[in-house]
């Protein structure tokens, strides 16, 4: 892998083709030897204002002929000598531009901190792309499905598109499927219990019909709504602590923060930390409301007292209990939950939903989708549910599987034409290995990720047999699909053996592409092949 420097304008007065680059998503190569998978800064002057990763291998300019007017336009060389090469192109928003004082025209990049800045931006935007699509494919469909090659990191991904879609941690639910995983996990079952030294069985909600009775009231809560705003803006604040000044002078400033369960409230500097409990603002909220009273900030302290049973902190909560009501008035925006499904082709599909094959359909969301569980004859009549089970119109389901998994066949055609698909590929996951996150703090130097990128590409060209020259028979041909490719995930795991790549491959990756290769002719003469690749 090579970084290369492309300037925008050749020669003083010429007109800037950055805009034919975009339009064609090309970049052009001259007499260098660019290549698939090198990545290229394009600049204008001395700024960096875009960055390209090469998709194909360059082909002649005047193999083009759709490109010779736009060439002639911008005073581009269209000659023999005078290559162009499929790309990639990002534009960099603002706060990722940066300057890099070299010659103008076409250069390679030695500089290890340049190169180090552009891996770190390509990380940002690749990633980023993918969420905000993804996150829109999401919210356009409400049901989705993260597929693609083992190591490509799609529950990771999950978790990402929940983000985007400004959904909280306590908001957000994963669970994994398994082969044991049935309906009274996840809708509703019997649940054995003890009474009176007696053992007996009563109804309890599954896992997605709680988090669906979470998510429904707050859709038609506004304290929660309110609540969870106020929590969010205190976990945005410096050191997640907001300085809350009441817009009321009878009730002074303070500092709020935020326990995981209660809001904690400090009045000055050395103070004890106090909390507003939730269920005490929740109780004087709605009493109030009851009687129409919005102006929080003139409550009698006895009679706030009265309502909630004890002594309390009675100006605090009323300026808090005044944030809410104003924060929730604000936005009429219901807030989305997300629940996500790690591997869930792993568990008998029909089992585990039952009837919510048609409830869980973003055509039926809410009350239209209305059906009657297998246990709905025991549910209480004060339940939310207690005349039929729905899923929520904020509720978004995402799923993640292994394209190769033998159980991938548990997923029948009702259920697939519920969800939406999107192809998670090893290469668009690449950017996992310039995210320090990913690392878990051992990244190693940039030499090092550049390497296990060169590696990971010569492998995974190999296992679709996309380098095989003409000397490779029939019979020694890999015969894999993308689906069979190495994430990046795997690669991971080198900070364990000391960057020694033999010791990855001989521990992890010799053992998953021999199983994948089981059953097949001249095995051996195969790994062979494979592990030149890697070392390549």
């Amino acid at each position: 892998m090579t970084y290369w420097k492309l300037g925008c304008n050749w020669g003083s007065g010429n007109p800037d083709f950055y805009d034919l680059l975009i339009k064609e998503s090309i970049v052009i190569c001259a007499h260098h030897r660019m290549r698939k998978g090198d990545y290229v800064a394009i600049t204008r002057g001395y700024t960096v204002i875009g960055l390209a990763l090469i998709t194909r291998e360059r082909t002649s300019s005047t193999s083009h002929p759709e490109l010779k007017a736009d060439f002639e336009k911008k005073s581009i060389e269209y000659e023999d000598w005078n290559y162009v090469a499929p790309a990639k192109i990002w534009t960099l928003p603002e706060e990722l531009v940066f300057e890099y004082h070299l010659q103008q025209g076409i250069r390679q990049i030695q500089n290890s901190d340049t190169i180090e800045k552009i891996c770190f931006r390509i990380n940002k935007l690749m990633g980023k792309q993918l969420v905000v699509n993804c996150a829109k494919l999401l919210k356009a469909n409400h049901n989705l499905i993260l597929t693609g090659a083992p190591g490509t990191g799609k529950t990771y991904l999950a978790k990402e598109i929940a983000k985007e879609l400004g959904v909280m941690d306590e908001d957000c639910e994963l669970v994994q499927f398994h082969p044991c995983y049935d309906y009274t996990d996840f809708v509703e079952g019997l649940r054995p219990v003890k009474v009176d030294e007696k053992l007996g069985f009563e109804r309890k909600d599954g896992v997605f019909k709680e988090f669906c009775k979470k998510a429904f009231v707050d859709q038609k809560d506004p304290f929660e709504r309110g609540y969870k705003k106020l929590v969010e803006i205190i976990k945005k604040s410096p050191k997640e602590i907001y300085n809350y000044r009441a817009s009321d002078s009878n009730n002074k400033a303070f500092d709020l923060s935020y326990d995981g369960k209660d809001i904690i409230f400090i009045r000055y500097e050395g103070d004890n930390n106090r909390a507003a409990y939730k269920d005490r603002l929740r109780k004087l909220y709605y009493h109030y409301i009851r009687q129409g009273i919005t102006d929080f900030g003139h409550l009698n302290r006895s009679d706030m007292e009265k309502v909630v049973g004890c002594s309390i902190d009675y100006t605090n909560y009323r300026s808090i209990l005044q944030e809410i009501y104003e924060l929730q008035a604000e936005s009429n925006e219901v807030k989305p939950y997300v629940f996500i499904i790690d591997e869930i082709n792993r568990g008998e599909i029909s089992k585990i939903f039952g009837e919510l094959f048609y409830s869980i359909d973003s055509g039926y969301r809410g009350s239209k989708g209305k059906v009657c569980t297998q246990y709905q004859n025991l549910v209480p009549d004060d339940d939310i549910f207690s005349d039929g089970f729905f899923v929520p119109e904020n509720v978004y389901i995402i799923g993640t599987m292994n394209d190769i998994d033998r159980s991938v066949e548990a997923i029948d055609f009702a259920m697939r034409r519920r969800f939406a698909w999107k192809e998670i590929t090893a290469l668009e996951r690449q950017s996992m290995l310039d995210d320090a996150d990913a690392w878990g703090g051992n990244k190693p130097d940039q030499s090092v990720i550049d390497e296990i990128k060169r590696r990971m590409n010569n492998l995974n060209d190999c296992i679709i047999d996309k380098s095989a020259g003409g000397d490779v028979t029939r019979q020694e041909r890999i015969g894999l699909t993308e689906a069979y490719q190495i994430g990046a995930s795997y690669f991971l795991k080198l900070s364990m053996y000391n960057n020694n790549f033999d010791e990855l491959w001989n521990n992890h990756l010799k053992g998953l592409l021999y199983e994948y290769l089981r059953g097949t002719a001249d095995i051996e003469k195969k790994m062979e092949r494979l592990y030149s690749a890697y070392s390549k």
